[in-house]
């Protein structure tokens, strides 16, 4: 159980690494303020932000847990008389795959961009 659910992290962290490279690509540039107060501002700005991230993934891994059913799957194997047995309980693995587990920071980045315009951040690109 310990090795399913091991790799059911890894994956849920790779899955929230190829999903926060692409969202960062798709972050505009901004030419930061360069006062102290701009500074602090956009500094209060990235909290937010930190802090926003850090809920909406906590949310999405509550829903990934809720979601994984490797401790009936488990059940279902040690209980297995056979090979075959076994490979239906493993093929009902579900890994947290549902809907709502994959963290949504997109309204997180869109609050830290209006903030640090707000702090006298400049827009490079459209």
């Amino acid at each position: 159980m310990t090795r399913t659910f091991r790799m059911a992290t890894r994956a849920a962290v790779c899955m929230l690494f190829l999903w926060l490279l692409a969202a960062c690509a798709t972050e505009p540039r901004l030419l930061l303020p360069t006062s102290p107060e701009g500074r602090s501002c956009i500094a209060a700005c990235d909290t937010v932000l930190a802090r926003c991230s850090f809920d909406e993934t906590s949310r999405a891994e509550s829903i990934a847990r809720s979601c994984d059913n490797s401790g009936a799957v488990q059940t279902c194997v040690d209980r297995a008389v056979d090979d075959r047995t076994v490979q239906a309980c493993e093929a009902k693995q579900s890994m947290g795959a549902c809907q709502g587990s994959v963290p949504n920071t997109a309204d997180c980045r869109e609050d830290r961009l209006m903030c640090a315009l707000q702090c006298g951040a400049k827009m490079l690109d459209p």
